[in-house]
């Protein structure tokens, strides 16, 4: 769809309703934060009026909400309404604040469903801001008013200051502020960088970069697997597996990720690797405050598969299963971290190398996006956008359908390649 069809109405910028005490001014970063790049995550919410009956008629009455919430959350996570200092070693919690844009989209939102293009939804985002890096206005709000009435609201949040977990609860506490303006403002702690500091040199170049918007063009595409044949990939995984003894019962995270890597890895010639996104808060609750937000997740990475054929679903879940029980077990977080830190790096500068293919998934599977309510019901639909990253897969859970959505970036050649040369449409549905 047409930029030309998005027309600015408002620019703004929301600080926190109230100041930032001088106590939280400079925030160290930690380790975790350090092996993130400055770059934006994004995501859409898409609430129709015909699925919303109560939400306002007044574009304006809705953008105030919106904004007087979005002050009062930012009080919360106030490194969010920061600046990033010292080559992203702290944040100067300076209380810039964040950007809000409110945008006339003319056309009616199904026009964006009926496409069903991830670049249709690129629409509702903060124009060319997703993946791109910015140290300053690391909250960018976009609210978008379709013809028809209805609204979406597209939120980009600074990499280097949150995960998804804790993007994921930013937007909840958000919603919650708009749905209840006298609900208490929380107070969280950003403490990260106090029990597991960073490195004092730049490290894992090559992890940034493989977070980071590339020069290569890839293109996004999304699919669906419906519970149905997610269960039975998982029956199929499971006899894959043989005995009972070594028998694996796998999640549908974990059956819809290898099997997708699976399909597209098998339309090249040289070795791979997976690796898969895992939330560390369990194993850190036992040095960190309840109230934490931040940066907790790092990438687990299975073992290199030099023959594409020799890819075993139930394997590749086992050893993946494997690095993470050894994080759970581990007696020194920070030495382990480093330790695989260093592993990673070097897989990684080899698949900058074009001698090995990183293949990198993150599930958004069972996060608060789908029920996020800023007083007019939850969204109908919730999208990422496009990702500009080459071998990228994302998860999260259907709005619309019981399964899981998985958008893929990809080259386009490879993309082809996966639809046509592999089993991928026996078990997916692309939307």
């Amino acid at each position: 769809m047409a930029a030309s069809q998005l027309a600015l109405i408002s620019k703004k910028i929301i600080k926190p309703s109230s100041p930032t005490p001088l106590i939280h001014r400079i925030q160290k970063l930690s380790i975790f934060d350090q092996l993130n790049p400055c770059s934006y995550m994004s995501y859409g919410l898409f609430f129709p009026k015909q699925c919303h009956p109560t939400l306002p008629d007044d574009p304006t009455h809705i953008s105030t909400i919106l904004e007087n919430s979005l002050s009062r959350a930012l009080t919360s996570y106030y490194p969010l309404a920061g600046t990033i200092r010292d080559e992203g070693l702290h944040v100067e919690c300076n209380d810039v604040g964040a950007k809000f844009l409110q945008v006339k989209i003319d056309c009616p939102m199904s026009q964006i469903f009926d496409q069903k293009s991830t670049e249709a939804e690129d629409l509702v985002l903060p124009r060319d801001l997703p993946w791109t890096p910015s140290k300053e206005n690391l909250v960018v709000a976009q609210l978008n008013h379709f013809n028809c009435g209805g609204i979406a609201i597209g939120v980009c949040v600074s990499h280097k200051v949150v995960d998804g977990s804790s993007m994921a609860n930013f937007t909840h506490h958000w919603s919650t502020m708009a749905r209840n303006p006298s609900a208490p403002i929380p107070s969280f702690q950003f403490v990260g960088g106090s029990h597991f500091p960073p490195l004092s040199r730049p490290i894992a170049e090559a992890i940034l970069k493989s977070k980071t918007r590339g020069n290569n063009t890839c293109i996004s595409k999304k699919y669906l697997l419906s519970r149905s044949k997610i269960n039975s990939l998982k029956a199929m995984i499971a006899a894959e597996s043989g005995n009972k003894s070594s028998s694996i019962n796998p999640s549908s995270v974990e059956a819809a990720s290898a099997f997708v890597y699976k399909c597209i890895a098998s339309n090249s010639t040289k070795p791979s690797i997976f690796t898969q996104s895992v939330n560390l808060r369990p194993i850190m609750k036992k040095w960190l405050p309840e109230e934490f937000q931040g940066n907790a997740s790092f990438l687990l990475m299975a073992p290199e598969i030099s023959d594409p054929a020799d890819i075993k679903l139930h394997r590749l879940i086992s050893e993946l299963r494997k690095e993470k029980e050894m994080y759970w077990e581990t007696k020194n977080l920070m030495s382990t971290l480093l330790e695989k830190v260093k592993l990673l790096q070097n897989q990684l500068e080899r698949d900058h190398e074009d001698e090995v293919d990183v293949y990198k998934c993150t599930s958004l599977s069972k996060f608060i996006f789908p029920h996020m309510d800023y007083g007019w019901g939850s969204p109908t639909r919730v999208c990422l956008g496009s990702v500009p990253i080459n071998r990228k897969i994302f998860l999260m859970d259907s709005q619309t359908e019981d399964g899981i959505e998985v958008v893929v970036s990809l080259k386009q050649q490879q993309m082809s390649a996966l639809e046509t040369k592999s089993n991928l449409l026996e078990f997916a549905s692309p939307l």
